[in-house]
């Protein structure tokens, strides 16, 4: 009797394993499909309902399968997917969720710079902003994109027009400069 109850649990076990494993299967080829469809919809035919569902295929994932390396970059998506379908808190909380449940995420520096462009662009929180590239630059001072959220920092409330004009006097200083003869 005993027997037959330690083959039943190993053979209950079995089926679990499987069963979750075919899940988790399950929701890698729907985000695949869904992937799909989304990016076959990009420009006026942009697929919002799939779009939506496919953010929210992200979330579960990183939820339900928090140890897979996929889910931090599930995550990261659904913060990106968040934007395109016009949700800049929601990309922003889930930027923020990265960050804590991810720490070690490979682009994690990417993460990061992205929630203060969102804060800063989409949000008009400014001083949310620079607290955000602030922390970039104290726990990623010597990444690559320090120059960018530098640039970010200085450049703030600065109107499009206003940085084009800046860049285009620039360009013409330079090209003035480099046409100076040498002088003896």
């Amino acid at each position: 009797m005993k027997r037959i109850s330690r083959i039943l649990i190993v053979i209950s076990i079995a089926v679990f394993v499987a069963a979750c494993s075919n899940a988790k299967e399950q929701l890698i080829d729907d985000i695949k499909a869904k992937e799909q469809i989304v990016s076959e919809s990009i420009g006026d035919q942009f697929d919002k309902s799939t779009a939506e569902s496919l953010r929210q295929d992200y979330l579960q994932f990183a939820n339900e399968y928090p140890d897979d390396s996929l889910a931090p970059v599930f995550m990261h998506k659904a913060s990106e997917l968040a934007i395109n379908l016009n949700m800049p808190q929601e990309a922003v909380s889930t930027i923020d969720s990265l960050i804590i449940k991810f720490p070690d995420y490979q682009f994690l520096p990417d993460a990061w710079f992205f929630k203060g462009f969102i804060q800063e662009t989409y949000l008009n929180d400014e001083a949310g902003a620079l607290k955000t590239y602030e922390t970039f630059i104290e726990k990623f001072p010597k990444h690559e994109m320090v120059p960018q959220v530098q640039f970010s920092i200085e450049n703030m409330g600065v109107s499009e027009e206003e940085l084009i004009k800046q860049f285009m006097q620039n360009t013409q200083n330079q090209d003035t400069i480099s046409m100076m003869p040498d002088s003896v």
